[in-house]
């Protein structure tokens, strides 16, 4: 069982280097609050601009939480470290960083206040809540002024904004239908499950610098 493994141990087994579109992003995938709380921090520690902004994503009501900064993303099976942690409650420092006033957190479609904690095998109540979470497409269609952005789809967006990634093809029979049955995640799989948090994180940081450098450019005038 994973929680009888040193967290030394832990942190090498669960590190890979996902080559997705034309970045090589460093993926933690835990289902140990330690090592998800260290996670968090070193994500945190990355986030050093005015306005900062995390790619958020969540897979079958809780059961996989990823979070996406620069060349780094994590991933945390977080129904399975609720039970496998004996916790009750969601961990202190999880819910500080989602309730971070200076953070904007920007996911896929549908991304809202979610309760992703509500149905965790009845062990808590307790629901998970961010202070601001923004649709991608929301993002898009304001910052380039295009309604139409509004209702595309992900592929849809990339595809206006000019960044190629393809989503990730996986064997027909391979892909698990209940993402808390195993600690162990396939690199498939983990490179499956990050498409839609990492094109988020790509959409956003592009969208976010290219107006950032028109406002800029118009200062000078």
């Amino acid at each position: 069982m994973s929680e009888r493994l040193p967290l030394s141990w832990l942190v090498q087994a669960s590190t890979f280097n996902v080559k997705i579109g034309e970045e090589t992003v460093i993926t933690t995938v835990t289902d140990r609050e330690a090592m998800a709380i260290s996670s968090i921090s070193a994500l945190k520690s990355e986030l050093k601009t005015p306005d900062p902004f995390v790619g958020i994503d969540v897979v079958n009501n809780g059961d996989l939480l990823l979070f996406h900064v620069k060349n780094r993303c994590l991933i945390i099976q977080f129904n399975r470290m609720m039970l496998l942690d004996y916790l009750t409650d969601i961990p202190s420092s999880l819910q500080e960083f989602l309730l971070d006033k200076s953070i904007t957190f920007i996911g896929p479609r549908n991304m809202s206040q979610m309760s992703i904690g509500s149905s965790i095998s009845g062990r808590s109540s307790e629901k998970i809540v961010f202070n601001r979470i923004v649709d991608v497409g929301y993002l898009s269609g304001k910052l380039c002024r295009k309604p139409d952005l509004l209702s595309s789809t992900l592929e849809e967006l990339l595809g206006r904004v000019g960044i190629d990634i393809k989503k990730p093809v996986i064997s027909e029979g391979s892909m698990r239908p209940d993402w808390q049955s195993s600690s162990v995640l396939s690199e498939e799989e983990v490179k499956y499950v990050m498409y839609e948090v990492h094109s988020c994180y790509q959409i956003a940081n592009k969208l976010i610098t290219d107006a950032t450098s028109a406002t800029a450019n118009l200062l000078l005038f």
